[in-house]
Order: C-alpha cells, then sequence, then structure tokens
C-alpha cells in the first residue's frame, strides 16, 4: 500500500492541504477555513482529497505514513485577546515583572505609545515567599501553606490554567516543582506551566512571559489537538500526527502540550522548509515569501539556512524560545483597500477572511480586497478560480473598487485598481527590506521563492523594486507551507544554562553538561521510533562580552571525534559573527558564555519523487485575455496559458499569464518565464530600464492606457465577459 506525507496548514482564508505519495504524485487542495470549529474544514478538506483519489478519509488516513499540521490558532487567540482567565505564581515581591518588562520602551520617542497590556490582571499575579539566589542554592524555603492558599483564590477566581515563574528556577527548579504539585492538587481541571521547562534560561521578564504565554494559549489548544489527536487516529492514521513548531520542526501534540509557545505561528514556520527543498547547489541564498488570504510571511534563507531569532514577540510579548524569523504583514489576497482620514489609499492590515471573503466570492462581502483589484485588472480568470471550483463575480469586483476607492479618490474603477496593487507591493517590499536591506544584507544575489495561492501575481513585480533578477515559484506555491510540513524534521530544542568565562573554563564541567543534554534529546528522539542514524543533533552556545546585556547564539565547535567543545574554536566563530552584525568586536576580551542548547533533529527522508511533467515545450495559449501590464502602464492582450501544458524546458515571454488551480502566475512585460524542471517556474526578471524601452516601443494599437472614456467602456465590457 502507497504511505502518503500529508501537510495541513489552516490559514485565515483557506486550509491548505498537501498530499505526496510514494510514486510522486502530489495532491494539493484548498478549502474554505472554518474559524469557528477549524477541524470542521480540514475534515471536509481530507473527504474532498480521499474524493479525488478514488477512496474515503478512512482508507487516506491508513495509507497514511506521516501527517504534520501547522495552525495559528494560538496566534490568533493571542492577538484578539480571546483567551481564558489564567493566574501567575511568582517569588513575592515580583508580581509586577509583567508590567515593568526589561525597562526598555519599544518606541522611546512616541509619548502616545500605550503600555501594552499583561496577559494576567494584577489581581491574578500572586507573589508567595521563595528565594533561590543565582548559584541555585536555597536562600528562603518554599512557604507551601502561601502556596496552597494562593492556588485557592486562583481556583475562587476561576481560572484555567497557572504559569509558575519563580526567580533563578532554571539553576533550581525545586520550588516551581513542589509549587506545581500544590496548584494541581488544589486545582486539579486546571493547567499548570513551569518556566524551567518552558524556557529555563536567565532575564526574568522573558522567562515569566514565555510561561504566562504558554499558559494562557494551553487550554484551547490542547482541547483542539487532543480532540484532532484523536479524530486522526479514530479516522485510521496508524501513527500520531505532528505538529509543526516555530522553530522550524514538528513533534507530538503530548510535546506541544508540554511547551505550548512552540506552537505560536506554526504554519508560517514551515516555509523556509518548502524554500529549501527547491533550493540547489548553486544558489542557497533565498528569500522565501508566502502571500495568502491574510497576511505575507518573509524569511530569509542564507546559506541554505533560515534565519533564527530568540527576539520574536507577538502582540508585544517576548516568546522566548528559538524561533525561525518570518515577518508577517497585513498584506494578502483579502487585505481590504480603504482610504485613511488624510485621504491616502491604503491596503491591509484588516482582512476579509473566509467569511464573507473578497466581495468576487459571492459571500456577502463588499469592501474590496487584493484579489478584486486583480480580477479588476484581469490578472484572475474568474472561471478558473481554485481549478474552477468556484467562480469569481467580476461584476462584485467592480463594484467594491468602484464604492469605496474610485469614488472617493475620482477614479476610474481600473485607475483604482492599478492603485491597491501598487500599496500592497509596496507594503510587501518594505517587509521584504526589513529582513534583508534593514539587516545589511543586500537582497540583488538571492533568488525570491514564491508561495502562497496570491504569490505568484505580484512576486516578479517585488523583485523588479528590490534589484532581484531571479524568482522561482514552486509547483506547490499554491500550498506552500502545507508542503513544507511534508519534507519537515521532527524537532526538540533543549537548554541548560551553566555559566562560564572563556579563559577559565571547566572542560570537564562543560562536557557533562553537553553529554547530560545529548543523552536527553537522543532519548526522546529513539523513544519516538527514530534510529540512531537518523538523528542529528546541532549544539549552539549564547555568548557575550562581559558588561553586555544581551547575547548571541553561535555553534559550538567540537573537538574532532568527541563531545567535547573546542573553546577556541566557539570563541573565534562568536567575534566573527559580532563583527558581522555589530561592525565591532573584541578579540583580546574573554567571552561570557551562558546557556548551552541543543536542537535534536529526526530526520526523514527529505528527497521526494520528481514530479512527472505532462505538456509540450512548445505551447501556444488557451486563450488571449485583456489584462493590466505594470511594466506597460496600460491594458495590454495577454496570452493565458494552463500549467498543465507547460513542459519542462518551456519558455512564455511576458506579457503572460499562467494559470494553475491553487495560483496564477504573472508574467509581465520584458520577463520570461521558464520551466527547468518538474516541480517549479523560473522567472528572468528584466531590469527597470529593459521594461522603460518596452513600454516605449509599444503602440496605442496593442495596449489601453488607463485613462479615457473609451477606454472606461472598455474595461466595463471586458469586466462582464472575461
Amino acid at each position: 500500500m502507497a504511505k502518503h506525507r500529508i501537510g495541513i496548514d489552516i490559514g485565515g482564508t483557506f486550509t491548505d492541504f498537501t498530499v505526496v505519495r510514494d510514486d510522486g504524485e502530489v495532491v494539493l487542495w484548498k478549502e474554505d477555513s472554518t474559524p469557528d470549529d477549524p477541524l470542521a474544514g480540514i475534515l471536509r478538506g481530507l473527504d474532498a482529497i480521499a474524493g479525488e483519489l478514488g477512496g474515503d478519509r478512512a482508507g487516506l488516513l491508513a495509507a497514511t505514513d506521516v501527517l504534520v499540521h501547522g495552525t495559528t490558532i494560538a496566534t490568533n487567540m493571542l492577538i484578539q485577546r480571546n483567551g481564558p482567565a489564567i493566574g501567575l505564581l511568582c517569588t513575592e515581591g515580583f508580581r509586577d515583572v509583567l508590567y515593568f518588562r526589561d525597562g526598555y520602551k519599544p518606541e522611546r520617542f512616541n509619548v502616545h505609545l500605550p503600555h501594552p497590556e499583561p496577559l494576567v490582571p494584577r489581581r491574578l499575579r500572586l507573589g508567595v515567599p521563595e528565594r533561590i539566589d543565582r548559584d541555585g542554592r536555597v536562600v528562603q524555603p518554599l512557604d507551601e501553606a502561601a502556596v496552597r492558599a494562593a492556588a485557592r483564590q486562583l481556583r475562587d477566581e476561576g481560572v484555567e490554567a497557572v504559569a509558575i515563574a519563580f526567580l533563578w528556577s532554571m539553576l533550581n527548579s525545586g520550588h516551581e516543582r513542589r509549587a506545581a504539585e500544590i496548584v494541581r492538587e488544589e486545582l486539579p481541571a486546571a493547567h499548570v506551566i513551569c518556566s524551567h521547562v518552558v524556557l529555563p534560561e536567565i532575564r526574568e521578564w522573558q522567562r515569566t512571559s514565555a510561561t504566562v504565554l504558554s499558559a494562557y494559549i494551553v487550554p484551547r489548544i490542547a482541547e483542539y489537538l487532543t480532540r484532532f489527536e484523536a479524530e486522526m487516529r479514530a479516522g485510521g492514521l496508524a501513527q500520531p500526527p505532528l505538529i509543526m513548531q516555530i522553530n522550524g520542526g514538528c513533534a507530538r501534540v503530548r510535546e506541544i502540550v508540554k511547551r505550548p509557545i512552540n506552537v505560536l505561528a506554526s504554519g508560517p514556520a514551515a516555509a523556509p522548509k518548502a524554500a529549501l527543498y527547491h533550493a540547489s547547489a548553486t544558489q542557497r541564498d533565498l528569500i522565501a515569501i508566502d502571500m495568502g488570504g491574510t497576511s505575507l510571511d518573509v524569511c530569509l534563507i542564507a546559506d541554505g539556512r533560515a534565519t533564527m531569532s530568540r527576539d520574536v514577540q507577538v502582540e508585544a510579548q517576548p516568546i522566548g524560545v528559538p524561533a525561525v524569523d518570518v515577518q508577517s504583514v497585513g498584506a494578502g489576497g483579502g487585505s481590504i483597500g480603504w482610504i485613511d482620514d488624510g485621504g491616502a489609499l491604503r491596503v491591509g492590515p484588516r482582512s476579509a477572511g473566509a467569511r464573507p471573503g473578497p466581495a468576487c466570492y459571492g459571500f456577502g462581502g463588499t469592501e474590496p480586497t487584493v484579489t478584486d483589484a486583480n480580477v479588476v485588472l484581469g490578472r484572475l480568470a474568474p472561471e478558473a478560480f481554485l481549478g474552477g471550483r468556484r467562480t469569481l463575480r467580476a461584476d462584485l469586483s467592480a463594484r467594491a473598487v468602484e464604492q469605496h476607492v474610485a469614488a472617493t479618490l475620482g477614479l476610474s474603477v481600473a485607475d483604482a485598481a492599478a492603485g491597491m496593487i501598487r500599496v500592497v507591493n509596496a507594503n510587501m517590499v518594505a517587509a521584504i527590506r526589513s529582513v534583508s536591506v534593514e539587516r545589511g544584507i543586500d537582497p540583488r544575489g538571492f533568488t525570491l521563492v514564491s508561495g502562497g495561492g496570491a504569490g505568484g501575481l505580484h512576486a516578479a513585480a517585488l523583485a523588479r523594486e528590490l534589484g532581484m533578477r531571479a524568482v522561482f515559484v514552486p509547483l506547490q506555491a499554491g500550498v506552500f507551507c502545507s508542503f513544507g510540513m511534508t519534507v519537515t524534521d521532527v524537532r526538540h530544542d533543549h537548554l541548560v544554562s551553566h555559566h562560564a568565562l572563556s579563559d577559565a573554563l571547566d572542560h570537564d564541567a562543560v562536557a557533562a553538561v553537553l553529554r547530560e543534554l545529548g543523552e536527553r534529546a537522543s532519548a526522546e528522539l529513539r523513544e519516538e521510533g527514530f534510529a540512531p542514524g537518523e538523528i542529528a543533533l546541532e549544539w549552539s552556545v549564547d555568548a557575550r562580552y562581559p558588561g553586555q546585556v544581551h547575547e548571541m547564539t553561535v555553534p559550538v565547535a567540537m573537538e574532532p571525534g568527541r563531545l567535547r567543545p573546542d573553546v577556541e574554536a566557539t570563541v573565534a566563530g562568536f567575534h566573527a559573527a559580532h563583527q558581522e552584525r555589530y561592525a565591532y568586536n573584541r578579540p583580546a576580551m574573554a567571552v561570557e558564555l551562558l546557556h548551552w542548547r541543543v536542537a535534536a533533529s529526526g530526520r526523514r527522508a527529505r528527497e521526494l519523487p520528481a514530479a512527472a511533467a505532462s505538456g509540450s515545450a512548445e505551447i501556444a495559449p488557451r486563450a488571449v485575455r485583456d489584462a493590466y501590464s505594470a511594466a506597460l502602464g496600460a491594458f495590454a492582450p495577454t496570452p493565458v496559458h494552463d500549467v498543465a501544458d507547460l513542459g519542462v524546458g518551456a519558455s512564455i515571454a511576458g506579457p503572460a499569464i499562467l494559470t494553475a488551480p491553487t495560483t496564477t502566475i504573472v508574467i509581465d512585460a520584458g520577463d520570461t518565464l521558464s520551466r527547468p524542471t518538474a516541480n517549479g517556474f523560473s522567472i528572468s526578471v528584466a531590469t527597470d530600464d529593459a521594461q522603460r524601452r518596452r513600454r516605449d516601443a509599444d503602440t496605442t494599437t496593442t495596449t489601453r492606457p488607463l485613462a479615457g472614456a473609451d477606454a472606461d467602456a472598455a474595461r466595463s465590457e471586458r469586466g462582464r465577459t472575461c
């Protein structure tokens, strides 16, 4: 029996599915998300896919070897602040850690900046007498009676989860563990989350924040994931489903419930895996974008490694754990165009979501979205959306743009739609610059890997604005993250706090710390069924110069053939990394080493059988449609090709449009799309000068400008027939 890999990614508009079979067949599917009950959309999508394969859901799940699920439920809960009541137990005198934060104001010169609201109100932040010092010694024993009284107070307040974060618990967790036992006795139905489990490292605000965030999301996440796992197992799935984590790996439900913080932004964290699957030996510098219905997610990949960060925040709250550094902006197909108080056109961050969705969906939406703008401009074929499963209403798109943008600005409908595209493109360019140019990285030598159902409509324009010359659009672009989940590894992150100076290092003590850390991580993966040859350990350490208040995470070099750190090589790596990031270093200074980390991966076979490419290298368009060309600044007759006709080696010169069941690719004038492999398409992006020469060479007999009564009439006719 064929064994499938399934990736499921819940987005704001669609729930995406990728099914990869052993024979190389890849089934892609998009189902409307069901925010009120996300599992309902998943089950409906699985039923639809099973039907496409000629079976039922039970047969599909029984033939599935790996199922990975990513979700934004936890992130949305934090953004909407609709989570349950939770409590915090902390060291007496420190209940305002969440309020004082780290003492820094995010925008120091903004006098109107509101103070971030803590997730736990002050009355539910309770201090108990106890104290452990910086060496892990007990200075004041835990007052168990005070813990019990606090637990009863929280029980009377109806909390569903309790976070416990005591000072220096990462060096001595005894007080936290005993307090957790007492709380569970008093609140047997509540979830209890301890900081030494979630984030055992220094800095009480970050550690407390990560623990509180975990406690806030765990009741809903545990309920949903437990129900999801039970539904999948009852439906015939033999192996426990895996959940995508913010660190770029995946883990079982039971591990997520222990450290719920790892499920934040889990869906977007799969995008780098999808991009890296298509990386070549000669091009490993990539910028991955995923433009879905609600947002654009951006991640920079340098030399085959996605950028990681421990400074990621959600709703101004630090999560603390290592995370794939994905920047998100409200720029998706469902992002709404509107006019601000100053009369300027804006797009996003508000989105039409799955319901009512863009106006063209016909579900009752009346506000214009980016999708509606693309319909007005002839870039989306109303009859081909989602492989023909849904017909878009071009008349509703035109009406929405007219009423909410064009009429207010005194523009034609087409002018207003083109303006919306320019604005949303500018928003996306700014997001890409934030992970590249603003960090001193020149994006011009990178390849832009475009994912998301809407990504192909905008990718070439974004690349041109950034000076990038190469775009790659995977065949699976429309379900980018769910595909990434089918090629990701199981991953667990562990760390131990062990302070040392590089010039006075106890090598045996550090070797013992790393040995214990590695044994624990490897045992966890072996218990999950991985053979020794499938387990990989990556070591790193948080390092800084004495006196610094921040640290950098750098790789730990090991002595050849031994689990013993090569301190000189590790310190040299820190000096080099500090020079690269901050433009200076102090090679003569000793280096402080704080937290020793291991990223333990259970590696699955990544090379999937290559998809067969049907079609021919010589293709004719299936239709010619009048569509707007940004390069020409006008509408032009545009050949429309179908992905099924485009064989390996074929190429298309712009302007042209390539349609696929889950995405559409726009090739502008001067650009060229080719299919170098069966698994995707490359776009050679023309420079602005080349496009300008092309625009000047075109005559008005082949293009139509945006302004003028005749053009308005023609556009009106086109809106009825395209």
